[in-house]
């Protein structure tokens, strides 16, 4: 069977002259580039070069071979050229996929402005509270905020979200203030489901270590953010990530409650497969993804 790395080498010997050239060029011995040679003829079952102690010269066969794998040659140099580019050149299409929160609060305006930026890239945003599987659907970037289990993604951190646990002044004044974590038995929780589960514990700092408080609620929901329309409509108490409700805290339509008990933080991430090397409109949007998080640091710790 004929080997087209033999074949690009015997373009290369015949180019270079002889097999010594061929050999500094390629890093290779004289005798490997011998026995390729040989191999070469042997399954094509014809002679390619007449060898002299002074020069090569091409057989009939030979130089037949020489112009048609040349020709190969270089169409296989273009096609690396092209990848290579394509790879370097801030152009082409980005599939990303990112939870509702996420691009609701400041990623999806972050890549209008890249998109803005480099007029030659586009991007396909799906918005999704799906765990979506990056390689069997095809996406290049996933923009996720829990652990990873899956050994074949790679995750850049872009910054941690805290946490807090919050609500509206009129549903305090009505069912009085939680002091301590065991008095959030007497509320009402909403409570994020998710997975097909749905979370009936809060992890709360108790006396130095983090434990699983459990709560009740009559208010269930796989989006965060009617969770926190919930909490403004003096329906109960929410745990929500700080950047979601910094406005609202602000504003002082959710007042923050218990926060010595709350240090819970989960890491935002820029995730995509790791057989995938990520090419430069990648790697350039990752970054501008990452700045745009700092600068409303504020927000998220």
């Amino acid at each position: 069977m004929v080997k087209a790395d033999d074949m690009v080498l015997f373009v290369q010997v015949v180019d270079g002259g002889s097999f010594s050239k061929a050999a500094d060029k390629l890093g290779l011995t004289n005798s490997v580039v011998s026995k390729r040679i040989a191999r070469l003829e042997e399954s094509l079952n014809t002679q390619l070069l007449y060898r002299t102690t002074r020069k090569l010269s091409l057989t009939d066969a030979g130089r037949t071979l020489y112009h048609k794998a040349k020709i190969a040659q270089s169409a296989f140099q273009e096609a690396q050229n092209a990848v290579t580019r394509y790879g370097e050149d801030m152009k082409g299409l980005i599939r990303i996929t990112m939870p509702v929160v996420s691009a609701n609060l400041l990623l999806s305006d972050a890549i209008a402005d890249f998109c803005k930026k480099y007029p030659d890239i586009s991007v396909e945003l799906n918005i999704t509270n799906r765990l979506v599987d990056l390689i069997e659907e095809g996406f290049d970037l996933a923009i996720r905020t829990a652990k990873l289990e899956d050994s074949s993604l790679i995750a850049r951190r872009l910054i941690d979200s805290q946490w807090i646990i919050c609500a509206a002044p009129e549903y305090l004044k009505q069912h009085g203030t939680p002091k301590t974590p065991d008095d959030l038995i007497h509320h009402e929780c909403l409570m994020y489901k998710f997975n097909n589960g749905y979370s009936s514990a809060w992890p709360l700092y108790i006396e130095g270590t983090e434990q699983l408080l459990a709560i009740n609620g009559r208010f269930l929901s796989n989006h965060l953010s009617a969770i926190k329309q919930a909490a403004l409509a003096n329906l109960g108490i929410a745990f929500l990530p700080q950047a979601l409700v910094y406005d609202e805290l602000k504003q002082q339509t959710l007042v923050q409650i218990l926060s010595r008990f709350t240090r819970k933080k989960m890491g935002m991430y820029a995730v995509y497969p790791k057989a995938r090397q990520p090419d430069q409109k990648l790697k350039r949007l990752v970054d501008h993804l990452g700045e745009a998080l700092r600068q409303k640091q504020a927000y998220y710790c």
